[in-house]
């Protein structure tokens, strides 16, 4: 897999990767590892160049800059890439809101620690595993599939599931609940009793809806809306709640 570190402290960078090394090692994991100092390099460099599977990337950079929040808008939006495994790495932890609209797979807060990159490391090729599984269903008779990274969201109208991707729509019946069973929790979260979203295609949140890779407007129920805020914070304070 191929990863970049940005982040303008060198000594952070030199860190990181030499950690990474270890790590690839130890779990015999193969990186291909770059480095950049500034994310104005990096978003030139990603626009001519192949993209990376996993991206750690800085909050903050010094002079005119674009930041990393900025960074990550440019590859989810700009470069309409929704599946590059985006670890944030800062010192300060109150952007949680703000960076789940670019859909990181994690945070760190520095100083980073081995054992806790391990386990970051460990998650996303646990990740990219599943994201390469599919999801089976009975339509007319005959079994179908659907790779999971390709769902945008369920929506459920009665006892008839409607799978939505950027191609379009399949259908099929069931239960929403039965579905949410199958899907990668990392990867899926009920926000209504009518939608299972994939929350690698989210672009845009507030309080009261979600709005898809695709354009679609999702209500986010009032019963769900505290789970679903909960859920962004977790995932944001993770690094802090397990201890570094």
């Amino acid at each position: 897999m191929r990863v970049i570190i940005c982040d303008d402290e060198k000594s952070t960078c030199a860190r990181l990767e030499q950690m990474l090394k270890e790590i690839s090692l130890e779990k015999s994991m193969e990186l291909e590892i770059d480095v950049f100092f500034e994310g104005t390099a990096l978003t030139r460099y990603l626009e001519r160049e192949a993209a990376a599977d996993i991206l750690f990337l800085d909050i903050q950079f010094p002079g005119e800059g674009i930041n990393g929040v900025e960074v990550g808008k440019y590859i989810r939006e700009t470069l309409n890439n929704p599946h590059m495994f985006l670890v944030y790495i800062s010192s300060r932890e109150e952007y949680a809101m703000e960076l789940f609209q670019n859909q990181p797979f994690d945070f760190l807060v520095k100083p980073v620690s081995k054992e806790r990159l391990a386990r970051v490391m460990e998650k996303i090729f646990a990740a990219a595993g599943r994201s390469r599984r599919t999801f089976k269903y009975k339509r007319q008779g005959q079994i179908c599939q659907i790779r999971y990274e390709d769902i945008l969201y369920f929506q459920s109208e009665g006892r008839k599931i409607s799978i939505v991707t950027d191609s379009g729509t399949e259908s099929f019946y069931g239960k929403l609940s039965e579905v949410e069973k199958e899907c990668p929790g990392s990867m899926f979260l009920r926000i209504h009793k009518s939608f299972l979203v994939n929350m690698q295609h989210t672009r845009e949140i507030t309080y009261e809806w979600m709005k898809m890779g695709n354009g679609d407007v999702l209500d986010i129920s009032r019963a769900n809306r505290a789970a679903v805020r909960r859920k962004i914070m977790e995932s944001m304070t993770d690094e802090i709640r397990n201890g570094g």
